[in-house]
């Protein structure tokens, strides 16, 4: 008899490198169509966020680099994150030097506020303090910035713009609260974030509200955040398990499509 030979290994998968963190998606996606829907998309507009996407991108493969998805990743993945990240970083500088190139005066401007916070999140990334909650809030407000030099580009004003981007940056505040309490509370570290959560969405609702019936903003703020402060309110109220994680993110999902109906039918 002859031996059968022994069945050939199957190579294991090349490690993606694409961005793990599914919330971002939308914290950078939703605005920049918000933006480009606030004016008439430009291809100065269009440059801008397309480059931003890239840089998006770019994240991952940098984490590689850095080391901090472990020795192993850096090892066996570091030359192709480091080709992966010269690319993507390549493309966006070329497309959002385009994107300024061609928009006016005062989309550059608005630029410099979210580049500010990208360097802010690429240190917390280096000191390992990404996954923090203020590094979480404050990489969302990078991502949601995004949005307003797209905006100004596609011909929309200072005011959409900017009151846009609070309108965003206030509701993935309470996203990030909402959520990381209901992981804490699962890992029985407390309901500190919960209640900071629950007394972060009265008060903001309860301001933005108030500067409306004051005259002093649009309705769109508090219509636009209103959806994401109810899904903060609910999971930090009830008892959610993170076996039921992928709900909520759908109900971020279901939040983010309703605060962008909202600010583009209130703010064009």
């Amino acid at each position: 008899m002859t031996a059968e030979s022994p069945p050939l290994a199957t190579p294991a998968p090349a490690r993606s490198l694409a961005p793990r963190e599914h919330g971002a998606y939308g914290q950078l996606g939703m605005p920049l169509v918000c933006g480009l829907a606030l004016g008439a998309p430009s291809l100065s507009g269009v440059a801008l966020a397309a480059g931003a996407f890239a840089a998006f991108f770019a994240h991952e493969p940098l984490l590689v680099v850095l080391g901090q998805r472990g020795r192993r990743a850096r090892v066996e993945d570091g030359p192709r994150a480091m080709r992966r990240l010269a690319l993507l970083g390549g493309v966006a500088i070329v497309l959002g030097a385009l994107g300024l190139a061609l928009a006016p005066q005062d989309a550059r401007i608005a630029a410099l506020p979210p580049i500010v916070l990208t360097l802010g999140v690429v240190w917390l990334v280096w000191r390992k303090e990404e996954k923090t909650t203020a590094g979480e809030a404050i990489a969302a407000t990078a991502l949601s910035g995004a949005a307003m030099p797209v905006a100004l580009a596609c011909g929309a004003s200072w005011a959409q713009a900017g009151l846009a981007w609070l309108a965003w940056s206030l509701s993935f505040l309470l996203a990030t609260l909402g959520v990381r309490g209901v992981i804490a509370r699962n890992k029985h570290q407390g309901r500190q974030l919960s209640n900071l959560a629950i007394v972060t969405s009265i008060v903001v609702m309860a301001g933005a509200v108030g500067l409306w019936a004051g005259g002093k903003l649009p309705a769109a703020v508090p219509l636009g955040v209103a959806p994401f402060a109810v899904l903060a309110l609910a999971g930090s109220l009830a008892p959610v398990h993170t076996k039921h994680l992928r709900r909520v993110g759908w109900g971020l999902i279901a939040a983010s499509v309703a605060t962008l109906g909202v600010l583009v039918a209130t703010l064009r």
